[in-house]
């Protein structure tokens, strides 16, 4: 399968111009440090501060925004669907040592919605495609494949520097600083297909998915602000 000329094809910055206004002001590839003029208040603040969102990210957003149809689902889903199971990973990690009450009820959250999506999306790819996950992500456009090979990368190195994490508070913070940009990642890879899916249950999903995240993102931020 081809994939298909787009003309008008956005670009990254318009692909990050989207994603901030649903992420409330948080763009790609970092935070803005908030200024404080205590020098020790900075440095904790700093370190309080989420891990930034990946701007590779942005760059399959943009992949997506070219692809049309069948080949905008099929790709979409072959990165959700790891997307997905990495952020079970983490949550699992959360709940084996995390000591949060609250962070660990959205750890215990994130695993019941993000397995619900799988299971449907992973349903969805048989039924409509007859096609596995690992058969979906061998069709994706080259350019697709380059990028969810380097998000999967950069997917493992978190879970790799959140297992080295001992348990106890330091773990919730870890967590959530890593969970936020892996969220804002899973945020954007859902706008193309809630806008243009060709399957009315894809684009409802993909709603539920946006609304979830971002909520969950904004309870992380207050958390980790509250810690400050």
């Amino acid at each position: 399968m081809g994939s298909t000329p787009f003309r008008g094809r956005p670009t990254v910055a318009a692909t990050i111009a989207v994603a901030t206004a649903l992420l409330g002001g948080a763009t790609a590839p970092a935070f803005a440090h908030p200024v404080v003029p205590a020098a020790a208040e900075t440095q904790t603040q700093e370190m309080l501060q989420p891990a930034p969102t990946s701007p590779t990210a942005y760059e399959f957003g943009e992949t997506l925004a070219g692809l049309e149809g069948e080949e905008l689902e099929i790709t979409f889903l072959a990165e959700i669907i790891p997307h997905h199971r990495a952020a079970i990973e983490m949550s699992q990690l959360e709940l084996e040592r995390g000591v949060s009450p609250d962070i660990r009820t959205h750890a215990e959250n994130i695993i019941a919605n993000q397995q619900h999506q799988i299971d449907q999306f992973t349903r969805w790819l048989e039924e409509w495609y007859g096609l596995t996950p690992e058969e979906a992500m061998a069709q994706v456009p080259a350019e697709a494949q380059e990028e969810m090979k380097i998000l999967e990368e950069e997917t493992q190195m978190m879970i790799e520097e959140l297992s080295a994490v001992e348990a106890g508070e330091d773990f919730d913070v870890a967590f959530v600083q890593k969970m936020i940009p892996h969220h804002q990642s899973g945020i954007v890879e859902f706008l193309e297909p809630q806008a243009r899916a060709p399957h009315t249950q894809l684009r409802v999903a993909a709603t539920a998915g946006i609304t979830t995240q971002q909520a969950q993102v904004a309870d992380f931020r207050t958390w980790l602000a509250g810690r400050a």
